[in-house]
């Protein structure tokens, strides 16, 4: 099994090719959560391959704030013992 660095590194390099962004990682001792902004009107390529990136995540989701749309992905750390 891959750990959740790695995991997350891969992640994060999927958001980045499709939306061009650069990821956030926020890392608590359980998990690790990557997020990125999505484009103000993403292609449908885009939507495709940010969502095979979440689907690799334990868990996904996405946020609209007063600056755009937010999409993130947590893994567990302890799925890697």
């Amino acid at each position: 099994m891959r750990s959740a660095e790695t995991q997350a590194a891969a992640i994060a390099a999927m958001l980045t090719a499709a939306t061009g962004g650069e990821p956030r990682l926020d890392e608590t001792p359980d998990r690790i959560r990557v997020e990125t902004d999505l484009p103000e009107h993403p292609s449908l390529v885009t939507r495709t391959a940010v969502l095979a990136a979440l689907a690799r995540a334990a868990r996904f989701g996405h946020n609209r704030t007063a600056d755009g749309d937010v999409v993130w992905a947590e893994l567990d750390r302890e799925a890697e013992q």
